[in-house]
């Protein structure tokens, strides 16, 4: 027989030959024998170290399912009731340990017992309401902006109305206001209430009304006939 002499170098086909050879051994040995890589790897992310773990795993499944909650027929109170109850619903309001802002409160007890009567889960509960508080923050804010461009915009319009008289007439609207109600938020009430450019105009009149150069400041009479007060308040403020 013909002798062959070793080759004095290894190939690569000769690395990767004998890499698939150790391989397919130790897949033998470990007992995963039959899975490629990407199943060993998956294998590995579980967490199952061995083919014991996974039937461990199986077995724990199995269970599970062997144990699981079918659903009740149509009408059926009772088993809807006993559903719920593994689910985690609460017997009464109680169970609801939601966290409420201090202005939601007052309402609290209703809100947790619409949930209750809709088999609404606590953790879904105050899911709901986290919503409903962000959306409520959101609108608040957009009507905010959207209030605040309308307010600029109509006093840029009542004083283009005013034009030359505008210092003055400001002026006046403040003294008016002054006169009526010296708290803020009182007037952004009433702002809010009739709209900016209508505030302005009423609360002008307001201040001349009682400003130096009327005649009601003085309690005197128009130069040719007594003065009717009530007629004077009635032109001064017949559009309101």
């Amino acid at each position: 027989m013909k002798k062959f002499s070793k080759p004095e170098g290894q190939t690569t086909s000769d690395n990767f030959l004998k890499s698939e050879i150790e391989k397919d051994f130790l897949r033998a040995q470990s007992g995963w024998g039959g899975l490629s890589e990407e199943e060993l790897a998956y294998l590995g992310k579980k967490g199952f170290k061995t083919p014991a773990d996974l039937l461990n795993s199986y077995r724990e499944l199995e269970r599970a399912f062997s144990s699981k909650v079918t659903l009740p027929k149509d009408g059926d109170e009772k088993g809807f009731a006993k559903l719920y109850s593994r689910l985690g619903m609460p017997e009464d309001s109680a169970g609801f340990d939601i966290r409420f802002a201090d202005e939601d409160k007052e309402d609290g007890e209703a809100f947790k017992q619409v949930c209750l009567q809709n088999h609404i889960l606590p953790r879904a509960a105050q899911a709901l309401y986290d919503w409903y508080v962000k959306h409520r923050e959101e609108l608040l804010e957009r009507e905010e902006v959207s209030w605040q461009e309308n307010s600029e915009r109509e006093m840029a319009e009542i004083q283009r109305v005013w034009g030359a008289q505008s210092p003055r007439k400001t002026a006046l609207m403040k003294r008016g206001i002054r006169l009526f109600c010296g708290d803020f938020d009182t007037v952004v009430k009433i702002e809010k209430a009739i709209g900016t450019k209508k505030l302005m105009e009423i609360f002008c009149r307001l201040g001349e009304a009682i400003s130096e150069d009327n005649p009601v400041s003085f309690g005197t009479k128009n130069s040719g006939g007594d003065w009717d007060m009530v007629q004077y308040f009635k032109e001064m403020f017949n559009d309101y």
